[in-house]
């Protein structure tokens, strides 16, 4: 199992974390999502590769700011 790290630093509550969550979830080859509020991440866990631009698009898609980690 991959991961991939987003930083989605405009979350400011729990709908906004659920917001991030359901759509990430949707993106294909996703297999699971955690999302914190506290920390404002999300962790993406994927198996083999995972278009990031699809992560990316869809966290915009919801109105919000995705910040990919290096």
């Amino acid at each position: 199992m991959n991961e991939t790290i987003m930083r989605v630093p405009d979350m400011s509550c729990g709908h906004c974390v659920a917001t991030v969550q359901g759509a990430l979830e949707r993106v294909d080859g996703v297999a699971s999502v955690q999302v914190s509020l506290d920390t404002k991440i999300a962790q993406i866990s994927h198996h083999g590769e995972i278009d990031t631009y699809a992560l990316m698009s869809a966290v915009q898609a919801v109105g919000f700011t995705p910040e990919l980690d290096a």
